[in-house]
């Protein structure tokens, strides 16, 4: 999204960057974002990134601004501007939920609100992250309890090092991929340890893209996604959705990614003014200023 010359997202003069997974990449003169979101990004691109904290009030471009913890990955982060006629929150990826490896979200009031909708359908209703915690320790359990070393395929950034922290915490070792333990690292910078990782570790950690055994059919494998059999997401399901646009309050909504035309569709018969838009919206047209 633009909003005179401001990207949210999306490359412009001064871009807003909500984390650091490729599909929210973006480039322009400055780049603003947390310094995890800088140092993540780092290791797979380039760009002057100016770092922001948390809960600090800054410039980008002409508007007043501040970010918020986002919850969906280490460093992940929302952002509020202070409009000539009202104030604006956009969520970026986002999770109600706290995870073991992501600051716990916040979501302040705000007059217009521009929300991901990844899981915007009530299908999508995950467990809660400690619930889903308890079902990923029961799988690697039983499977080595039968002698078997499972194999998890998941997302290399944000969402391998929640389930190496997850099972750090219930004594279990891990032999992650070169990428994967890559990024790790640079979580050990901000203070989350792993304190499992072993060379001949209890559990195998693959990336999504990593090639699986041919016509492989093993009871040991899992993906852990909330796509995946094992729902431990690091987006708000949908009834999460729900509760940040309570909390926010707004007299506007935006959604975006996903299911945007479906979450606007529900929102709209809740009483709730909302529209679907696409990324490259630019926001001033849609009567934001």
């Amino acid at each position: 999204m633009i909003i005179r010359n401001v990207g949210l997202d999306s490359s412009a003069r001064f871009a807003f960057q909500s984390h650091a997974h490729t599909d929210h990449f973006v480039s322009g003169e400055v780049i603003f974002a947390t310094k995890a979101t800088k140092y993540l990004s780092h290791l797979r691109k380039g760009g002057f990134y100016r770092e922001v904290p948390f809960g600090k009030t800054f410039y980008i471009g002409d508007f007043k601004a501040k970010l918020y913890p986002a919850g969906h990955m280490l460093g992940s982060a929302g952002i509020k501007l202070w409009l000539e006629n009202g104030t604006l929150l956009y969520t970026g990826d986002t999770k109600w939920f706290k995870l073991r490896t992501a600051e716990k979200a916040r979501f302040p009031q705000a007059d217009f609100l521009v929300i991901e909708a990844t899981f915007g359908v009530p299908h999508f209703t995950f467990p809660s992250p400690r619930e889903a915690e308890k079902k990923l320790v029961a799988f690697v359990e039983e499977a080595l309890d039968r002698g078997k070393r499972p194999t998890l395929y998941v997302n290399q950034m944000g969402k391998a090092q929640e389930v190496m922290k997850i099972l750090d915490v219930h004594g279990i070792t891990v032999r992650p991929s070169r990428e994967i333990r890559k990024v790790s690292r640079v979580y050990e910078k901000f203070g989350i340890r792993f304190n499992n990782v072993a060379a001949d570790g209890d559990v195998i950690l693959r990336s999504y893209c990593s090639p699986r055994p041919e016509n492989s059919l093993s009871p040991w494998e899992l993906t852990v996604s909330g796509f995946g059999k094992l729902k431990l997401s690091n987006h708000a399901d949908f009834w999460e959705l729900m509760r940040i646009v309570e909390r926010v309050n707004p007299e506007k909504i935006f959604t975006v990614y996903g299911f945007a035309e479906e979450f606007a569709r529900i929102l709209r018969g809740l009483g709730y003014d909302a529209l679907p838009i696409e990324r490259a919206t630019d926001l001033e047209l849609l009567g934001v200023l």
